[in-house]
């Protein structure tokens, strides 16, 4: 059974190629090629054990994501069957299988949502996954400006970003970094609003990835009423788990709300890019992207077998 370390799987993949291979598992899903269940998590005095999977039957591979949480931090492992032999094919560390396939998906959710044109970018949270959603974002769009709102933010960071972006980063308060942002990112694990939803600006589109509590929102109210479609990545599991929607109660209207499997059904169509319109993706993590960021791992790690 092959193992793979965070080390490898950092090596092996990258940003783009892991949204190309959620793109395909979430049509897969829409057409019943995959399938997967939600976040089953257990408690006893203070720890947390989480699992989550799912059987992409077009790739004849099974999976689950196992992982603890314990004081407040997390350890993933992710186990992968093959379907032909009925026999474990992988075991990966999930840590970075996770960090790639959350700023993927936040990658492809906006290359279909956010304006092409973007030029403006405002990031809350600088830590792992904040500076990941970065990086993968700037593999798409051509930033002028990042602002950061973070008040643990690295200056040394935000000058390693600048160079690798082409854009001037600087950190900055919630309003100046929302009030003319084309992209906004939250990736913090605050228990309440980031910011004011009226701060956005016509035509914005707001990646909400930091949460996978319903007690926990990092959107406001008034975000959710503005926006014209809020994408979640798995309506059965999506609409228990984000707080965001859990926790909305002002203008609430949840026939906004629309999950991938639907739009790659065609059942909705996906909204083009507006000068007006505000749009929201909201990220739990779900299974099937474990699976899947897996999957590319030990594709790429065999492909490096047969080279060498």
């Amino acid at each position: 059974m092959l193992n793979l370390t965070d080390r490898q799987i950092s090596s092996l993949l990258d940003f783009r190629a892991v949204a190309a291979i959620l793109e395909e598992a979430y049509a897969d899903l829409a057409h019943d090629r995959a399938a997967m269940h939600p976040r089953q998590r257990t408690d006893c005095a203070g720890v947390r054990l989480s699992t989550m999977g799912a059987v992409w039957t077009a790739r004849g591979v099974a999976g689950v994501k196992v992982y603890p949480t314990v004081a407040g931090q997390f350890s993933f492992a992710v186990l992968l069957f093959d379907l032909e032999t009925n026999a474990p094919l992988a075991l990966l560390d999930g840590n970075e299988l996770t960090r790639f396939r959350t700023a993927a998906i936040t990658l492809l959710a906006a290359t279909r949502m956010a304006r092409p044109a973007s030029s403006k970018l405002a990031l809350f949270g600088a830590g792992l996954q904040g500076r990941s959603q970065a990086m993968a974002l700037i593999e798409r769009f051509s930033f002028r400006e990042i602002d950061v709102v973070d008040p643990a933010a690295s200056e040394r960071w935000c000058d390693e970003l600048q160079a690798a972006s082409g854009a001037r980063v600087r950190i900055a308060t919630p309003e100046a970094a929302v009030r003319d942002a084309d992209i906004v990112v939250t990736a913090t694990r605050s228990p309440s609003p980031v910011f004011d939803g009226d701060w956005l600006a016509p035509g914005a589109f707001v990646s909400a990835v930091g949460t996978s509590t319903p007690r926990n929102r990092e959107l406001d109210d008034r975000t959710l009423a503005r926006a014209s479609r809020v994408v979640v990545e798995w309506a059965p599991q999506s609409i228990g788990e984000a707080g965001e929607i859990v926790l909305w109660r002002e203008d609430r209207d949840l026939a906004k709300i629309v999950d991938l499997p639907a739009l790659y059904c065609g059942e909705r169509a996906w909204a083009a890019a507006s000068g007006h319109d505000i749009t929201v993706f909201k990220s739990v993590g779900v299974g099937l992207a474990d699976v899947a960021a897996a999957v590319l791992a030990i594709e790429r790690a065999r492909a490096g077998e047969e080279r060498a």
